[in-house]
C-alpha cells in the first residue's frame, strides 16, 4: 500500500476529541513521511502576545506589524521551542521548505527580522511553542479510528481568519457546520 503524505494538509479534530491539548483543534501538518509527522496547532493561542516572546528572548523591537499578534500553543512535544510558519521569503538558518510558498524555521533571526521590522510585502507568520508529533503509523491510525477530518491546508486560514473563526472555517471547507457532526462513528 502507498504511503499517505498529509503535508501541507489541515488536520480538523473531531468532536469526540477529549485530550484537552487537541480538543477543538486544527493542526498544520509541516511534514509526513515514513518516519512520522510534524504540526502545529494553528487556533490556540497561549497568554502571550509576540511582543511578550521579544521580551523574554531579550529581542529589541522597533516599530513592526506584528505588535500584539498572538504567539500559540503549537503543541504538547518540545514546548521549550519555538516554532514559525511563514510564507517563503527566504532561507533563514533554520527553514524547512513545506510548499513553493510556505516554510518552517526555528532559529532567533527571523524573530530578530520580524522585531525590527525588516520583513514587508506578502510576509505572514504564525509563532508557536511547541509542536505535535506522531510515529510512524500513529497518525495513520487516528485518522482511521475517526479522531481527525483531514482538508488540504490554505495559508489563509492561519493567517486572516480571526483564530475564533478558524475551526469553523476549516469544517466550512468540506461544506461542514459543526452542529452536523457526531461524536459517534459508525454506521445506524
Amino acid at each position: 500500500m502507498d504511503q499517505l503524505d498529509f503535508t501541507n494538509h489541515f488536520l480538523i479534530a473531531m468532536p469526540s476529541m477529549v485530550d484537552s491539548c487537541f480538543s477543538s483543534s486544527i493542526v498544520y501538518i509541516c511534514q509526513h513521511d515514513g518516519h512520522g509527522a510534524l504540526g502545529l496547532i494553528v487556533n490556540k493561542p497561549i497568554d502571550m502576545d509576540i511582543d511578550d516572546l521579544f521580551l523574554t528572548l531579550g529581542i529589541n523591537t522597533k516599530k513592526h506589524r506584528y505588535r500584539g499578534h498572538d504567539v500559540f500553543f503549537g503543541g504538547p512535544v518540545k514546548t521549550e521551542c519555538g516554532f514559525i510558519i511563514h510564507r517563503f521569503s527566504r532561507d533563514w538558518r533554520s527553514t524547512i521548505r513545506l510548499t513553493s510558498g510556505m516554510a518552517l524555521t526555528t532559529s532567533t533571526d527571523i524573530l530578530e527580522s520580524i522585531a525590527h521590522g525588516t520583513e514587508i510585502g506578502d510576509f505572514d507568520a504564525l509563532i508557536a511553542l511547541g509542536c505535535c508529533g506522531w510515529a510512524e503509523g500513529q497518525l495513520e491510525k487516528e485518522i482511521k479510528m475517526s479522531a481527525w477530518l483531514v482538508v488540504p491546508a490554505k495559508a489563509e486560514l492561519m493567517f486572516q481568519v480571526p483564530i475564533e473563526e478558524r475551526y469553523d472555517s476549516a469544517l466550512s471547507s468540506l461544506g461542514i457546520k459543526p452542529e452536523q457532526i457526531s461524536i459517534k462513528t459508525g454506521h445506524v
